[in-house]
C-alpha cells in the first residue's frame, strides 16, 4: 500500500512538472513563430516602403495565434548610403509572461528608391 501511495505521489509530481514545462515551451514557440513571421514580412514584401513594412509588423497581434504577442518597437536604418540595404530592429513581447525578444532582420531590395 505504501508503495502504491509513493508511486501515485511521484506520478502527480511528474504531471505537474510536465505541465509547467509545456507552458514554457508554448511561450517560446509562440515568440519564435512570431519572429519567423516578422522575418517573412520584412524579407518577402515586394517593392513596398519602409512605413508599409513597419505597419504590417505592427498588425502582428491581429494574425491568428499571435494575440498574446505585442510589437514593442520597430526601427529601420539604411546600411551605408544605399537605400537597397536596410536593417530592421524589432522588439516583441509575450504579454502572458512579459518576456521580450529583440532581433534584427536584414532586407535587400534591389528595386528600392
Amino acid at each position: 500500500m505504501a508503495i502504491m501511495a509513493l508511486l501515485i505521489v511521484s506520478g502527480v509530481a511528474l504531471i505537474i512538472q510536465y505541465r509547467g514545462m509545456s507552458a514554457r515551451l508554448e511561450v517560446v514557440t509562440n515568440l519564435h513563430s512570431a519572429k519567423l513571421m516578422v522575418e517573412s514580412i520584412v524579407r518577402n514584401s515586394n517593392r513596398v516602403s519602409e512605413e508599409n513594412i513597419s505597419s504590417q509588423i505592427q498588425k502582428l497581434s491581429e494574425y491568428p495565434g499571435f494575440g498574446e504577442v505585442e510589437v514593442v518597437d520597430v526601427e529601420s536604418e539604411e546600411l551605408g548610403s544605399s537605400a537597397e540595404k536596410r536593417v530592421f530592429r524589432v522588439v516583441l513581447r509575450d504579454k502572458r509572461v512579459s518576456r521580450e525578444e529583440e532581433f534584427y532582420v536584414y532586407r535587400y531590395d534591389p528595386y528600392a528608391k
